[in-house]
């Protein structure tokens, strides 16, 4: 009985040491994240008098289409900084289609979430919809605020850092959307991949049909109404889940699977 109490003492210390580690690494991001917010606020505010950013105001009317003519014309990588998905200015169908589009022609897309996002039926869903659109995702314990960084061309942040209400600004200064940039990647850097919802080899049952046909990529991208790159993106995906590298083992597996 003494051999196995110390035992336990040893796994309850070594726990309380890893928790200690874990709290440190994230007191030591938040500091990371402050700092650049501290400079982005230093950049972006009028007062320093040597130069203007160039700052437009969005209100709530027009802001989605703000958001959806940047979407069309911008390039590169689209950088999402997420506070809330029940308020914003890209929600509406016709900017969803605009995003959806983006991605599907190549442009990459990252997006960061704070945790509670896993905490509801609706956050589950939205992660789990646009991780099948091509969006990779991280989580943060928190975000604090919310912008999109569209390539180097603009970037559309909240007026107020942590304030929805006083709606949006887009700002297209080069080193302000640098700044934002660098925000973002450092939060990318330290939060870690969203958790798929659905992690069994079944979570594309549509597709796992036509795979087992011995459909194409192309005759499958035709029948489902989705682009050649989508379904090779949900190709890959299901690779990942089942565990396997190849589309030789992907069929054996799948065929091989209870019905």
């Amino acid at each position: 009985m003494t051999t196995l109490d110390t035992g336990d003492d040893g796994v309850f210390l070594a726990l309380e040491e890893h928790l200690r580690h874990e709290r440190d690494r994230l007191e030591d991001r938040r500091r990371e994240l402050e700092d650049v917010r501290a400079l982005i606020t230093r950049v972006a505010d009028r007062s320093l008098g040597a130069w203007t950013p160039s700052s437009e105001p969005v209100s709530r009317v027009v802001a989605p289409s703000v958001v959806n003519q940047l979407l069309t014309e911008s390039t590169g990588m689209v950088r999402n900084f997420v506070l809330t998905i029940d308020d914003g200015p890209a929600l509406d169908e016709t900017t969803v289609r605009a995003n959806r589009a983006r991605i599907d022609r190549g442009d990459v897309q990252r997006a960061v979430y704070p945790a509670d996002i896993l905490t509801t039926q609706r956050g589950q869903r939205w992660l789990s919809v646009w991780a099948e659109a091509g969006e990779d995702q991280r989580i943060l314990p928190a975000t604090g605020t919310e912008f999109a960084v569209f390539g180097d061309t603009a970037v559309v942040a909240l007026a107020g850092w942590d304030d929805l209400s006083q709606g949006y600004v887009v700002l297209r200064d080069p080193l302000v959307i640098r700044l934002y940039t660098a925000y973002f990647d450092l939060a990318w850097k330290h939060g870690v991949p969203a958790p798929t919802v659905e992690n069994d080899g079944s979570s594309d049952p549509h597709l796992v049909e036509l795979l087992e046909l011995g459909l194409k990529d192309e005759a499958i991208a035709r029948h489902l109404g989705v682009s050649l790159r989508t379904v090779r993106r949900r190709v890959a995906r299901l690779m990942s889940v089942n565990g396997v590298d190849t589309r030789f083992q992907l069929g054996w597996v799948l065929a091989g699977r209870p019905r």
